[in-house]
């Protein structure tokens, strides 16, 4: 209740204060002072506050002084004060208010806007006298919550016993605020409050009484009435009451025992049917000594499965010796949470008899999850030689993989490049998958995957293998070195970098290419036909960047090969519209040449597509160009979408964007597409 007196009146305390830093008070005369108090409004010069207060703090020298001093400022207590005015009053009577003030307070406890200022003022009175407008008040029906939350703190705090019949009925007030405050309020009673709610305790606010019940004994311990408190908490854990209270209660009677005694409670607690003395039980285990929770481990098995839980968590924290027997066991629980917390404490454990248990996880869904992070938590020394026999077993290859991965077990890459050799899909793709994740861009590593790279057929399986050895090159940071070491490793092979090896490497080479690898194309390029010249024109079309986009240009429009031009096109396409420093306007343009040049539909759509990469209002409009193409509409369509969702290219360009999104919306077939249209259009 003190709380939101401060908040109330905080903007005068604030005020006052800065004024005693920044002013010197007696530049105005008192009078002049308390005459523009009556007239005063926030925000206005705050001197008069200032020498109101001072002489307010003077006036506590003697009784006599303080009374003159309280009447000069009830007499401003009216309506030709202001608001601000009056707030500012009552706020000083907290100081010097006496029995002589109190009928003018209860005056204006009476109006809305006053009482909250008269009430604090009230509460500050030592005469009980105060306290009858408040009571009165009190039970007056509309009257704000707000206040009657404040009065019932008021009256709380004094200590009022003549209001416990009128808290009493306000704890079924369906105002929960209003419930709740005054059952608060009667657990600061003692035993005439503790009393009164507990006759109230079967009412429909069982939670709002039982916390008040909780206060009252917290209160009976601060003053050193325990035997009473503890029987208050026993009265609370009664089944009866929400579980919430109880498990409070439970906290409390801990509370009251000697340190002895409480881990015996405890331990009698994991054994009664109780969920709240089990929780309370559960968050005290780490209290018990290394004995009393062995002999409670030793009889888990006859627990719920909640508790049984919590108390494996703690024995894998403590590495209890006889754990691992017992999680072994667990892991066969017909329960799946059991089943899963053995799994997961397994791991923790460190221990190599764990492996076979977590490996046997593996092929069950609802554990492999749970035991593959087991598995990575173990030394690799404990679990790698298990995890290279697992990859022997189809249906735990994919999980031993990525466990393997995962821990760096550089062991298991040769075993793995024997896999991959195989060709049979349901084979290979997690294992090449899972060497690109384990090799580094080594020459140890590098040499073994380009001569499985070698050994395999062209199609889908070399390819993959491609895909790996790219992925592996780019886990070095410097991109120029990546080329290089393939290159130069080739270079060591006994057969070193002959014409064969190197029409199979070059598409890959391409794939990470540097100068020195367009040093060894570009001569390739004009030999007509050959097998050598179509090796070298897919590396260039594989190039990470667009350094060599003018000779995909010069193949794509002087190639005499129609399959040759088209790959060098499509290649074109995309090296010009990745991120550089080239201007946009200048892509752009390449990317209309590039239309020119393209003959098939496909090409058509790729090149049009690729302009959502060029985000400037020059490339929307180009793309609309397009809207009424029976065949380029719809990819057109999806390149204005996607360019409306950037709105720094929207915003300023609405009365562009509008009518050519309301255009999309009609003639889009994808419903996405005129529903992110729509969404552009709308700024949403």
């Amino acid at each position: 209740m003190k709380t939101q007196q401060y908040l109330l009146i905080f903007p005068l305390l604030l005020t006052i204060s800065v004024a005693i830093n920044t002013i010197n008070a007696q530049e105005m005369t008192s009078d002049e002072s308390w005459n523009r108090l009556k007239t005063y409004q926030y925000g206005d010069d705050f001197k008069p506050l200032l020498i109101i207060e001072q002489e307010v703090m003077k006036s506590m020298a003697s009784a006599e002084t303080k009374k003159q001093c309280a009447a000069r400022l009830a007499a401003l207590l009216n309506n030709q004060t202001t608001y601000a005015g009056r707030q500012f009053v009552c706020l000083q009577l907290q100081s010097v208010a006496g029995t002589a003030e109190i009928p003018i307070l209860a005056e204006f406890l009476n109006q809305s806007d006053d009482a909250e200022n008269a009430r604090m003022a009230l509460g500050c009175i030592p005469d009980d006298a105060a306290l009858a407008p408040l009571r009165q008040k009190l039970v007056q029906k509309n009257i704000h919550a707000r206040t009657r939350i404040g009065i019932i703190g008021t009256l709380s705090e004094r200590n009022d016993k003549q209001s416990i019949p009128d808290f009493v009925a306000l704890i079924n007030s369906e105002d929960s605020a209003i419930a709740t405050a005054a059952a608060s309020a009667l657990g600061h009673f003692g035993t005439a409050g503790i009393e009164a709610l507990q006759k109230a305790k079967n009412s429909i606010s069982k939670v709002v009484v039982g916390s008040a019940l909780i206060q009252a004994a917290n209160d009976l311990v601060t003053q050193g009435k325990k035997d009473e408190a503890l029987s208050l908490f026993l009265t609370l854990t009664h089944e009866s009451i929400p579980q919430g209270i109880r498990r409070a209660a439970c906290e409390g009677i801990l509370s009251q025992l000697s340190n002895q005694e409480r881990k015996t409670v405890i331990i009698q607690w994991f054994f009664e049917n109780d969920p709240a003395k089990n929780l309370v039980a559960v968050a005290r285990l780490k209290e018990l000594s290394s004995e009393q929770f062995d002999e409670l481990f030793e009889k888990s098995d006859t627990m719920s499965t909640p508790i049984k839980i919590a108390i494996f968590e703690i024995a894998t924290e403590k590495q209890n010796a006889k754990l691992l027997d017992s999680l072994i066991r667990l892991s066969q629980s017909k329960d799946v949470t059991e089943r899963l917390t053995a799994i997961r404490s397994l791991g923790r454990l460190r221990n190599a008899a764990a492996v076979p248990t977590l490996i046997a996880a593996l092929q069950e869904t609802a554990l492999k999850d749970a035991a593959t992070e087991s598995l990575r938590q173990l030394p690799i020394e404990i679990v790698g030689t298990a995890l290279m026999d697992t990859l022997k077993k189809p249906e735990l290859r994919n999980s031993a993989i990525d466990v393997i991965a995962t821990i760096k077990y550089y062991h298991a890459i040769d075993t793995m490049i024997q896999l991959a050799s195989n060709e049979d899909e349901n084979v290979t793709d997690s294992v090449i998958t899972g060497l690109g994740r384990l090799c580094d861009p080594d020459d140890a590593d590098l040499s073994r995957l380009i001569e499985l790279y070698l050994k395999s057929r062209p199609g889908k399986h070399r390819e993959k293998i491609e895909r790996t050895i790219v992925i592996v090159c780019e886990k070095n940071p410097k991109p120029e070195e990546r080329a290089n070491r393939v290159l130069d490793l080739l270079a060591k092979r006994n057969t070193g970098l002959s014409n064969e090896i190197l029409m199979i490497m070059l598409p890959l080479l391409g794939k990470i290419g540097n100068q020195r690898v367009a040093t060894i194309l570009l001569p390739l390029l004009d030999d007509n036909h050959s097998e050598m010249q179509q090796s070298a024109i897919r590396a260039f079309c594989n190039w990470p960047n667009a350094d060599y986009h003018n000779d995909l240009w010069n193949i794509a429009t002087k190639n005499t090969s129609a399959v040759y031009r088209q790959w060098a096109l499509r290649a074109y396409v995309r090296v010009v519209t990745l991120k550089s420093n080239r201007p946009e306007t200048e892509t752009l343009e390449m990317l209309k040449k590039a239309m020119e040049q393209a003959n098939t539909e496909s090409d058509r759509q790729w090149t049009l597509s690729r302009t959502s990469a060029i985000r400037t209002i020059n490339s929307v409009q180009w793309a609309a160009s397009y809207l009424n193409d029976p065949i380029l509409a719809q990819t057109a369509c999806s390149v204005i979408t996607e360019l409306a969702h950037h709105r720094f290219l929207r915003e300023p360009n609405k009365d562009i964007f509008v009518p050519i999104l309301l255009n999309v919306e009609k003639i889009a077939k994808d419903k996405n597409v005129a529903e992110r249209a729509k969404k552009a259009r709308l700024g949403m």
